[in-house]
């Protein structure tokens, strides 16, 4: 395993200093976090982080006790689906493990 020195971090931050600098990699990496921004899982996680803010400004007492339960309710929401994308994704993953190793396996037998 290796580390990465103080002056490997200084010197790969200049570089990223540099590069960035340029419009054509500004551009590039605008249109990159565009797309970013609409992937799935990005779209869930930044709207968590959106009912956790308005769920501690409910604390506050600034909205109604029946808001701050549907927000709360609207949160559990949001984490059941994240629970059950993120079965998906073990189910999907197992599954393309378990087809490689049994192709394996029957090609090793030949």
């Amino acid at each position: 395993m290796t580390y990465r020195t103080e002056q490997d971090k200084i010197n790969r931050k200049e570089a990223n200093r540099r590069y960035y600098k340029l419009e054509e990699n500004k551009q590039q990496k605008r249109d990159y976090m565009k797309e970013y921004q609409k992937r799935a899982y990005v779209k869930a996680r930044a709207h968590e982080k959106y009912l956790k803010r308005k769920i501690r400004i409910a604390g506050d007492e600034i909205f109604g006790q029946k808001e701050k339960e549907e927000l709360e309710r609207s949160y559990r929401q949001s984490l059941a689906n994240k629970k059950e994308r993120e079965q998906k994704a073990n189910e999907e993953l197992n599954m393309v493990n378990s087809e490689r190793f049994i192709n394996y396996d029957e090609e090793t037998r030949r």
